[in-house]
């Protein structure tokens, strides 16, 4: 089985720019925030559905954040995918940066807002190494499998998470 995949689903990338910016760059958001939490247990805490979650099911985030009520994120995205997806947050990784190397217990959708050929997913077993292009595709992965992300340039990383609960790729 492969650990990721291009989906046939496609973003507007530009349109998601756009509105990425909007919150990364928001003066509440300033403060170094590495994760943007998109949907929220029904918090506006834009960090309620950020950082290590183990053993917590990821479907208690499936509120779209209330400050983005009436958005974007709520009229165009959500109801663009076939997929329910919970816990979509913002990911910044700054340049010259690893993640520790874990394992999640659902699947992820990433879409690679900006990226670099340095930026890449590792797994670790068997080793696989791979970059999510910044095409606008939504990316099937694995994460369920131990594995890392690794950003070895000095440009900043930011991808679109979005978790999937009891499901398969195949």
């Amino acid at each position: 089985m492969r650990r990721i995949v291009r989906t046939e689903a496609k973003i507007d990338l530009d349109q998601l720019r756009i509105e990425t910016a909007k919150l990364l760059w928001d003066d509440q958001l300033k403060q170094g925030a590495s994760q943007v939490s998109i949907q929220t247990d029904g918090s506006d805490d834009w960090g309620n559905s950020a950082g290590s979650r183990p053993g917590v099911s990821e479907n208690i985030w499936d509120k779209i954040n209330p400050l983005l009520k009436g958005t974007w994120w709520e009229t165009d995205f959500f109801p663009s995918l076939p997929w329910k997806v919970y816990r979509t947050r913002i990911m910044v990784m700054e340049g010259r940066r690893c993640y520790s190397i874990h394992k999640d217990d659902n699947p992820r959708l990433h879409i690679a807002i900006t990226t670099n050929n340095q930026a890449r997913f590792i797994f670790t077993s068997p080793p696989e190494i791979t970059h999510i292009p910044a095409d606008g595709h939504v990316w099937w992965v694995d994460t369920r499998n131990e594995h890392t992300a690794l950003n070895g340039s000095m440009d900043v990383r930011v991808h679109l998470l979005m978790s999937l609960v009891n499901t398969t790729q195949d």
